[in-house]
């Protein structure tokens, strides 16, 4: 076993006073994204299913969409990205009487 210590990665900026919202929306953005890819495995593993009556994670992973497929599925995901961060782009006021 080696002493070498491993880099120590550099400081993510921050885009925020707080850098816990920085934090938030950085899960909110990788829960989106993991969301999507479990959509979009689904989709493949109930298309395989419905074609071939059986699924293997060979079949999943060679799995090629046509290009009237990629089409509806780029729609699909612009319309989540839209649903599913629609609350970043919305105007809000204090939740207090005094501001913030």
């Amino acid at each position: 076993m080696s002493d070498q210590k491993l880099p120590t990665p550099a400081p993510e900026p921050a885009f925020f006073d707080n850098p816990a919202i920085d934090n938030l929306i950085a899960v909110t953005m990788e829960l989106g994204a993991e969301l999507w890819v479990q959509r979009e495995r689904m989709r493949v593993i109930e298309r395989l299913l419905a074609e071939r009556g059986v699924v293997t994670a060979l079949a999943i992973e060679q799995y090629v969409m046509s290009a009237d497929e990629a089409a509806r599925v780029q729609t699909e995901r612009d319309a989540f990205v839209k649903r599913l961060y629609a609350a970043f782009t919305r105007e809000t006021v204090p939740a207090t009487p005094d501001g913030p």
